[in-house]
Formats: structure tokens, sequence, C-alpha cells
């Protein structure tokens, strides 16, 4: 286990499934200067447009189990049926070699990271209200209706977590750009502080 101080500030986002996430993740990391977002780990089948080390690392189900195995993750969870998670070996590396690193796992993830590495900022980005979110989710089209309605209650259970974040910022309909910017504001000014995290 080694010691990470200084400047790196590891950001802890989540959100429900269709809030926009990937969306003002991919505008903040161009709003920040030297900001990453952490490649999360899956063994589910990469989608048509998706590349491996650049969206997700793609794990076999079975290769997953093994790395689980070797104590490799600082959090794993199974999510839609897939397993996900954050390597500890990987997440070291990251935050040694920028000033924000952004790690983006469900509440779940959120609490075992935080647990572990306490000085982590959690910000929890909030969709309007459940009824944009099925509408957004719906439009989107990836989903049949039985996932949707996963989707959807996972959503609720997901956004009754926002207490538990040290920040939450609401993406409103046509508004990312406005949720940028506060998200933004929230990282330049806890960069301020000096963090510490045993890795």
């Amino acid at each position: 286990m080694s010691q990470i101080d200084g400047k790196g500030l590891l950001v802890i986002i989540s959100a429900p499934s269709g809030a926009g996430k990937d969306a003002v993740l991919e505008r903040l990391v161009k709003a920040l200067d030297d900001a990453v977002v952490y490649v999360t780990a899956t063994s589910r089948k990469p989608r048509a447009n998706e590349k491996h080390g650049v969206h997700y690392y793609f794990y076999e189900p079975d290769k997953f189990r093994a790395e689980i195995e070797a104590g490799n993750f600082l959090e794993w969870s199974m999510v839609h049926g897939d397993f996900k998670g954050v390597r500890r070996d990987a997440l070291g590396d990251t935050l040694r070699g920028h000033k924000i690193v952004i790690v983006k796992p469900e509440p779940q993830g959120m609490r075992k990271i935080k647990a572990q590495l306490p000085e982590a900022l959690t910000i929890f980005i909030m969709p309007p209200s459940l009824e944009a979110l099925r509408k957004r989710l719906i439009e989107r089209g990836t989903e049949t209706p039985e996932q949707l309605d996963i989707r959807l209650r996972n959503a609720e259970i997901e956004m009754a977590a926002a207490p538990e974040y040290d920040y939450v910022v609401e993406n409103d309909d046509g508004k990312i750009d406005a949720t940028v910017r506060e998200i933004a504001e929230i990282i330049k000014k806890e960069m301020k502080k000096p963090r510490h995290y045993d890795l």
C-alpha cells in the first residue's frame, strides 16, 4: 500500500442512469486544468461506439472475478447484472499523474471508496425529477421496457443517497453548461485543501 500526498484531487461523481452524467463529465474535463475521468472496469460487452481502455476496461466475467479475488479492486459491485469496479493500482497511477481524477461509481461504490479514502470529494448529479429521467431514458432508446423499469427503480434508490454526498448539483433539462460551471467551481474551491490517500 502506498501513500499519495499532494495536489491530486479524487472526485467521486454519481448520478442515476439518464441524469446526463457522461455528457457533463465530457465538458467538465475540458473546463478544468489537467482533469481526467478514471476508466472503470466492467464485465459487460462493449456497445458499438465503445473502446477498451477509453470508455471502460472490458473484462470477461471470469477474469473480473479473478482480479477481485486477487484484491486488485478498491471497490466493485454488480450493476444491472454485470461487474463494475475501480482498480486500486490504476487509480493510484492516475492520481499520481493528474491534478484531478474523477471516478463515477454508483452510491454503493461511493460508500466503499469513501470508507477507504475519506478525503475524496463527493458530488451527486440530481435529475430535475423522476419523470424527466424517464423521458430522457425513453428518448435514449437503449433499454427494453423491462430494463427501463429496473433503471428507474434503481434511480429512486440512488437519488435517496444524495444527502450522503458533500455536494448535490441539479442537472436541469437544457442547462448542462450551468451544471458544468457549478461543478467546476466546487472542484476549484476544494482543490485548495491538501489531500492524502492510502492506496
